[in-house]
């Protein structure tokens, strides 16, 4: 799938979906035809994947009610930093908030189960149909759910940055150069020039 088409896709600030691709209202899928290629089922079963749209804040939940009833499910996951009663800490949400992914072969496997499972919506159809995702798209979210992935931001000299935390936190700075694993050089304008200020990198965010 090409940036493009994962830009669409509902996520934690890293992909969207158009909203609208809820049970039975989005007019076409949000990846190309030509995605599909001739090795395209899951080398674990046979059959293909569908998005299910799970009710709010309820995608493990959904996931968990689905694989009790014996359905292949996926969860990508991300892990990244977010501040939670005023302080920063470590957090593992999914990828694309409201959505699970789950196997299915039509025409044998019973789908009807599916929209009354706990904590789902669903399944996702467009233009009231249903539509499989491609392998090709799949395979990098099957990874994530076995082990989430990790946000990480890549600076360039120049780029703006906002201090998220420690002694300078709210004040904005410009990249300079990394120092070491864990700590970036920064320039901070005090007193009307720019001075070079070395803070932990995890305390640093696009401004």
């Amino acid at each position: 799938m090409t940036k493009s088409n994962l830009s669409q896709m509902p996520s934690n600030g890293r992909s969207r979906m158009a909203d609208t691709a809820l049970p039975g209202n989005a007019s076409q899928a949000p990846w190309p035809d030509n995605a599909f290629g001739p090795t395209d089922s899951p080398n674990q079963f046979q059959g293909q994947w569908y998005l299910v749209a799970a009710k709010p804040r309820s995608e493990d939940l959904a996931k968990v009610h689905l694989s009790r009833q014996s359905y292949v499910t996926c969860l990508p996951t991300i892990s990244l930093r977010k501040r939670r009663r005023g302080q920063w800490q470590q957090v593992t949400e999914p990828m694309f908030p409201g959505y699970v992914f789950v196997a299915l072969t039509l025409g044998i496997d019973d789908i009807a189960p599916i929209r009354s499972t706990i904590g789902c919506r669903g399944l996702v159809r467009f233009g009231g149909e249903l539509v499989p995702v491609p392998q090709a798209v799949m395979a990098p979210f099957l990874a994530f759910d076995a082990a989430p992935m990790t946000k990480e931001h890549r600076f360039r000299a120049g780029d703006k940055l906002l201090i998220e935390d420690g002694p300078f936190a709210g004040l904005e700075a410009i990249f300079d150069m990394p120092k070491g694993e864990q700590r970036v050089q920064v320039l901070i304008e005090m007193l009307g020039e720019l001075r070079a200020v070395s803070v932990l990198a995890a305390n640093v965010g696009p401004a």
